[in-house]
């Protein structure tokens, strides 16, 4: 197995291969975190607030751009270690969101990165 980034910060489990793409985020002014939640909206993804729907979950920090879109890599599949995510707040989703992430193909796992996965 190919070992991931570590700038991925355990975001991702490694014990099922992810589908990451590159999205275009809508602009903002706040910085937003990896393991973000984020949503879909108006053809451009923004962090998902508790009662949105997500349909990903960004693999790196943005710096706050209120002027203009900017592309992030994200996961759009696989599994995701549950403690690490985030809200449109930058605090831990609650589980009405965390329960909406299932329907979009990633699903949750406690188990975090660690060297031992690729021994």
């Amino acid at each position: 197995m190919e070992k991931f980034e570590e700038s991925l910060e355990g975001i991702i489990s490694p014990s099922h291969p992810p589908i990451i793409g590159i999205v275009s985020l809508a602009a903002t002014a706040s910085e937003l975190k990896i393991g973000t939640v984020l949503k879909k909206s108006s053809g451009a993804y923004a962090a998902a607030g508790n009662s949105d729907t997500p349909s990903a979950i960004l693999l790196e920090n943005v710096e706050g751009h209120s002027s203009e879109a900017v592309n992030a890599r994200v996961l759009l599949h696989g599994l995701a270690v549950e403690s690490r995510l985030l809200n449109s707040s930058q605090e831990a989703p609650n589980s009405t969101l965390l329960g909406k992430l299932s329907g979009t193909g990633i699903y949750l796992t406690q188990a975090g990165w660690d060297e031992s996965n690729f021994n």
